[in-house]
C-alpha cells in the first residue's frame, strides 16, 4: 500500500506526468496515421473513421503534454547543468512549435471526418492533407522528444544542441583607437 501511495504522490509532480504522457503524441499519432492510411488504401470508411478519431485524440493529448511540461520546467531546470539546460530550452522551443502542428493536424482530421460522412468527394484532398500534415506533426514530435531525451540522458548526447553558444563576457568597449601594427 505504501508504494501505491508513493505513486499517487508522484503523480502530483507535473514533470513526472509530462514524462508519462509525452509518448502519446509520438506513438499514438504514428499508429493513428497508419490506421487512417490502411483505411484509405482499403477504401474502408469505418477504418478511416477510427484512424481519424485516433488522430484527433492523440493530437489533443499534445495540449496536456505541453501543459505539464510547462508546469514542470522550473523544477527540472533547478536540478540540471548548463548543457542540459540548453537541451531543456531546445526541447521547450520545439514543443511549443510541435503543439501547433498537432493542432493543425487535429483540425484537418476533424474536417476529414466531417467530409467522410457528408462530402465524400472532398476526402481525396482532405485525406491527403491529413496524411501530409500528420507526417509533419509526427516528425515534429519525434524531433521534440529527441531534445527531451538528452536533458537527463547523457549517454544520448555528445554536446549541446545545435546553435547553442555559451554566453561569453564581453570586453568593455572603449573609444580609444587601436594601436597600429607594423
Amino acid at each position: 500500500m505504501n508504494e501505491f501511495k508513493d505513486f499517487l504522490e508522484t503523480l502530483k509532480q507535473p514533470e513526472y506526468v509530462h514524462v508519462l504522457l509525452n509518448p502519446i503524441p509520438i506513438y499514438g499519432l504514428g499508429l493513428a496515421l497508419l490506421t487512417f492510411i490502411i483505411g484509405s488504401v482499403m477504401k474502408s470508411r469505418g477504418v478511416q473513421s477510427v484512424g481519424l478519431v485516433l488522430i484527433i485524440l492523440t493530437c489533443a493529448s499534445g495540449w496536456l503534454v505541453e501543459r505539464y511540461g510547462e508546469e514542470g520546467y522550473d523544477r527540472v531546470e533547478a536540478m540540471i547543468s548548463d548543457k542540459e539546460k540548453a537541451w531543456l530550452d531546445a526541447h521547450k522551443e520545439r514543443g511549443e512549435r510541435a503543439v501547433w502542428v498537432l493542432y493543425a493536424e487535429a483540425l484537418f482530421a476533424v474536417l476529414s471526418l466531417i467530409a467522410l460522412g457528408i462530402f465524400p468527394k472532398a476526402m481525396n484532398f482532405l485525406g491527403t492533407a491529413t496524411i501530409i500534415i500528420g507526417f509533419a506533426a509526427l516528425f515534429m514530435t519525434i524531433w521534440t522528444g529527441h531534445a527531451g531525451g538528452k536533458i537527463r540522458h547523457k549517454e544520448f548526447y555528445e554536446g549541446p544542441p545545435p546553435g547553442y553558444e555559451k554566453v561569453k563576457p564581453q570586453e568593455p568597449k572603449t573609444d580609444a583607437p587601436l594601436p597600429k601594427l607594423d
